[in-house]
């Protein structure tokens, strides 16, 4: 095993394409672990060599049954991450396969400028009947590209639906119109009418005088522009009755609520990518992504769309996050670390690894920001690394929160280690008689209060934390806690309206009260007397630094 593996990390990093490929013709007859220590090399291999061999991999007569799978799923990562790699899919997955990548081709199409493989995408998309991508592709129809254009006519031509004749008689109302799209439109209606024409005769239906061709039903979308608009005013609660009512039309608004991802406006932002978290609409997926390959994002705007694609059951691919590892910012960090941890790819795997491994002070920070963020799969899948190992050993032992000690304890009683569990268990008790008294954290993201576990831990306080404003408040009655902090906007009301509810049982002296906001551009007059009035001690944009958080602790 040794030598099979030693003798192929060493042929691609040497760039010895043919040795690599007479090795991989023997992949079929190695074992599961060799097999996925050759995908693991693949995974980080440079972009060159990774293409010519994921290609030779991919081919029918080298396929394995037992890790094509994964091959694709590779494959896709690493087309996440340079569009060349998806001709591979293209020139060897099937329309099934192809299908479940429709988020990658609709990336490519959004974000790739090279002519050829764009040609190759629109193709693959017309040949292979991809219909999900129907109104993509018809977008390149008015772009100043009469090569492209003639392209996205052809493709809609062979993906041959009815929502693709739609499309094109759109475009024939257009100043895009020309004789190409007027004789496509005959083409493609005249086959349309003779499948139904075909299609009744086979059910020995009464056939009407001339079938007609099924035209998707026309609803008049109402436009939630003004509400979409209003996430960005001035006004707190012209913001918080936007978010709420956009909130009741759940996926009615998120195309709305996608295409106006790139406003530019901070807060307008902050409050899409959140409203998106609760509907969780797939093709919002490839907007998310490109808010955060944009033009330098703040580190809030990427904190905000990883907390968004975390809320996803899972994502195509992920590869495009693992930079996200590399963040300085803990919190956008651990937002992106969150992510990885429901997408664990072999890609994602492999990346992982190498940074924890690194020997540097980036993979030490790495590894205590996966043990803070409570990343299990991350954990299990790292029990294979003694750099991981020893990192783990020194942080719990120090100075790690005691919610990241007791969640590192659950993982060890699975693996039944019982005397490693006892020292950290001892370690816990000290760390928790240490403590100063508890806040009380609000958010609706788990990130946010994993985050204020580590801040509050550092300063020397417990945490308990909730995700509903009405959990958190039975607590608060039954128990006073040191403070409160909170999100601006809950689930169910704003900052405000908590806090005069804390305040009709402790006054401001007694349990201090903190609105940590991810927005930041309001009416600072009407924001003052919202504060006073509601008996608001502090507002801080988050994440507050730790010589504010020290300050709330004493």
């Amino acid at each position: 095993m040794v030598d099979y593996l030693g003798s192929f990390k060493q042929s691609v990093i040497t760039s010895r394409v043919g040795k690599a490929k007479d090795l991989l013709k023997d992949l079929k007859s190695k074992d599961q672990d060799e097999k996925m220590g050759a995908l693991h090399v693949l995974a980080l291999a440079p972009d060159k060599i990774a293409i010519e061999l994921l290609d030779f991999l991919a081919q029918k007569q080298n396929q394995d049954p037992d890790i094509f799978p994964r091959v694709v799923q590779l494959v896709t990562d690493r087309a996440h991450l340079n569009f060349k790699f998806a001709q591979i899919l293209y020139d060897h997955a099937g329309r099934d396969t192809l299908l479940q990548a429709a988020p990658l081709l609709k990336h490519v199409l959004i974000n790739e400028t090279d002519t050829d493989i764009l040609t190759a995408t629109l193709r693959t998309i017309g040949e292979e009947k991809l219909e999900p991508l129907t109104d993509d592709v018809a977008e390149f129809i008015f772009y100043d590209d009469d090569y492209l254009k003639a392209e996205a006519i052809y493709a809609l031509e062979k993906i041959g639906t009815p929502m693709a004749l739609n499309r094109l008689e759109q475009c024939a109302q257009t100043q895009k119109c020309d004789a190409n799209i007027l004789e496509t439109i005959n083409d493609l209606r005249a086959k349309l009418e003779a499948k139904a024409e075909e299609d009744e005769t086979e059910a020995q239906a009464p056939a009407p005088a001339k079938a007609s061709v099924p035209v998707p039903e026309k609803h008049e979308q109402p436009d939630h522009g003004r509400l979409v608009e209003q996430l960005g005013s001035s006004q707190i609660d012209k913001r918080y009755e936007a978010f709420i009512k956009l909130s009741e039309l759940g996926t009615q608004v998120s195309k709305d609520l996608a295409k106006n991802l790139k406003t530019g406006d901070h807060d307008m932002m902050i409050n899409i990518l959140r409203l998106l978290s609760r509907t969780i609409p797939r093709d919002a997926v490839s907007n998310i992504f490109s808010v955060m390959t944009g033009n330098k994002p703040e580190p809030n705007i990427k904190f905000a769309a990883y907390l968004t694609l975390a809320s996803f059951p899972e994502l195509e691919s992920a590869a495009a996050i693992v930079k996200g590892l590399s963040e300085s910012a803990m919190h956008v960090r651990m937002a992106a670390v969150k992510v990885l941890d429901k997408n664990l790819t072999d890609y994602v795997c492999a990346e992982i690894k190498n940074k924890i491994e690194s020997g540097t002070k980036t993979g030490e920070q790495l590894g205590e920001t996966i043990l803070d963020a409570q990343a299990n799969n991350i954990i299990e899948y790292l029990t294979i690394s003694d750099s991981f190992s020893y990192i783990t050993s020194n942080y719990l032992s120090k100075n790690a929160p005691v919610p990241t000690l007791d969640n590192y304890i659950h993982v060890l009683e699975k693996r039944k280690l019982k005397s490693t569990v006892k020292k950290y268990k001892s370690i816990k008790k000290e760390r928790e008689n240490n403590k100063k008294g508890a806040f009380v954290v609000i958010s609706s993201a788990d990130t946010i209060l994993k985050i204020y576990e580590k801040l509050l831990s550092f300063a020397g306080c417990s945490t308990e934390t909730f995700s509903s404003s009405q959990d958190a408040f039975e607590t608060i009655v039954s128990k006073q806690p040191k403070g409160v902090i909170c999100d601006l906007f809950l689930n169910d009301m704003t900052a405000f309206d908590f806090a005069r509810e804390v305040r009709q049982i402790y006054p401001k002296e007694d349990v201090v009260f903190i609105i940590s906001a991810l927005q930041r551009n309001w009416d600072k007059d009407m924001i003052k007397k919202e504060l006073d009035a509601s008996g608001v001690n502090f507002m801080y944009n988050f994440p507050p630094k730790p010589n504010q958080v020290k300050s709330w602790v004493n």
